[in-house]
């Protein structure tokens, strides 16, 4: 079904909301609203994959109001429709209400009076959707998504069914009580897990994410100096991930010269990062991170696979440049509905205090900040491989481009294995079409 607003025949979506408390934060890609009375949805949405998130809010004396917990689900909107959902109150949730054709033409037939309650989506912000979610198909999030499909910026633990009565009948170990003499710190660490309670989350709300190996992989029989060998230099570990990626899909297609495997894993970089950056969720950022790491600490993979970190470079430009272009051109990105504060792509960039935003930046105080210390050694790989194959010069123009950038725009150093004709009046480049196969291109002074 198409839905037009009578000005162009553009096929496009509309999102019907009901019910939706006055003051909940409704966000919408790369767009977010404190809605109103009359708030009813969103329409005009263009095709494609779009990334829906809430949170209720209760308003408190002196009218400050305070958010809770948020949620998000990811909407395939690939072709024209409707789709509608009513607010529950109890559940601080959306429900799906599937709609019925005659439900739909009495839309359309009073699609002027409807349409004033619905806001128009931001067609000037699409590029900064677009942006963040290149990689992100339905393939990918169909893989990566809970069953449920609702994703939560906090776990959600189940909780065994008791009665006051039942819990008042249960021994009180002899450690908790009050006048116990036998109280002591646990012996390890350990020791003290064994002791709290089994918490288990509801199954439903899980994220699918690749499971990463907690130490690097090397093939059985190694040596030692082999071992040590696949520690430093992880691209065993690499190509075991993208093989067991491969292995669960379907008639995966191939997508801009990309293996299946190395689609769908840049899918899942971009999806964590979109989780974290929209949905709040902190497991998005810690996964992200090990990926990052993941790639970054691959030498030979670089040789291998250029398409990938080809692609790697243009997705850390399109994600690391995200929220400062935003707050420069729009004043604020996606903030807390609570704070007011916003997300700077800055704070990834210094250790140390980072202003109380958020403290999970960097790595322990006195330690260099994760994100520089990482993309160095992303550098610093892709210059080697570059020295001994000429064929991967495009490559390191376009990393060198990047490095350039962020230097300039975050004001920071990014170590590492420098081109070689590199000098220290170089011009970053910054005006790059990221979208094209254009490398970026370091220009000198004369």
């Amino acid at each position: 079904m198409t839905v037009n607003d009578g000005k162009n025949d553009d096929a496009v979506c509309w999102l019907l909301l009901s019910d939706v408390p006055s003051g909940t934060v409704i966000g919408l890609d790369a767009n977010v609203w404190r809605v109103g009375c009359n708030f009813r949805g969103i329409r005009d949405i263009p095709l494609g994959v779009h990334y829906l998130f809430f949170s209720a809010a209760t308003d408190e004396a002196g009218g400050h109001s305070v958010s809770g917990l948020r949620c998000s689900i990811f909407l395939d909107l690939t072709k024209p429709c409707v789709i509608r959902k009513r607010w529950v109150k109890e559940l601080e949730e959306f429900e799906d209400q599937p709609m019925s054709e005659s439900d739909v033409e009495l839309m359309k037939s009073n699609q002027e009076e409807v349409s004033m309650y619905l806001g128009p989506y931001p067609k000037n912000r699409l590029a900064h959707w677009i942006a963040l979610s290149s990689h992100i198909t339905v393939d990918v999030i169909n893989r990566l998504q809970p069953s449920g499909r609702y994703i939560f910026s906090c776990a959600q633990f189940q909780s065994e069914k008791s009665t006051s009565q039942e819990r008042a009948s249960l021994p009180i170990p002899t450690r908790l009580r009050r006048d116990s003499q036998e109280v002591s710190a646990p012996e390890s660490i350990a020791s003290g897990e064994e002791q709290l309670p089994v918490l288990k989350t509801f199954p439903e709300t899980d994220l699918n994410l690749t499971k990463l190996p907690p130490h690097p992989l090397f093939p059985p029989g190694s040596s030692l100096g082999e071992i040590s060998r696949h520690n430093m230099d992880q691209t065993y570990t690499l190509n075991h991930i993208l093989s067991e990626i491969e292995a669960s899909l379907d008639n995966p297609p191939d997508f801009g010269g990309l293996s299946p495997g190395e689609s769908h894993l840049l899918g899942e970089f971009h999806f964590s990062f979109v989780i974290f950056l929209l949905g709040e969720v902190i497991e998005g950022w810690f996964h992200w991170r090990r990926l990052l790491s993941l790639l970054a600490n691959c030498e030979r993979a670089v040789l291998e696979r250029p398409r990938l970190y080809k692609a790697l470079i243009t997705s850390l430009y399109r994600l690391l440049t995200y929220g400062d272009e935003e707050s420069t051109q729009h004043k604020s990105i996606p903030e807390d509905p609570e704070t007011g504060q916003t997300l700077r792509m800055t704070d990834l960039f210094n250790s140390g205090d980072s202003n109380g935003c958020f403290d999970g930046w960097s790595q322990r105080q006195g330690d260099p900040a994760f994100l520089p210390h990482t993309l160095a050694r992303i550098f610093s790989n892709i210059a080697s491989a570059a020295a001994s194959d000429r064929r991967l010069s495009d490559l390191l123009d376009r990393s060198e481009g990047l490095r350039s950038s962020l230097e300039r725009r975050f004001n920071v150093r990014l170590s590492g294995n420098r081109h070689p004709a590199a000098a220290t009046d170089e011009i970053p480049v910054d005006d790059v079409d990221w979208d094209t196969d254009e490398a970026p291109v370091i220009v000198y002074e004369q």
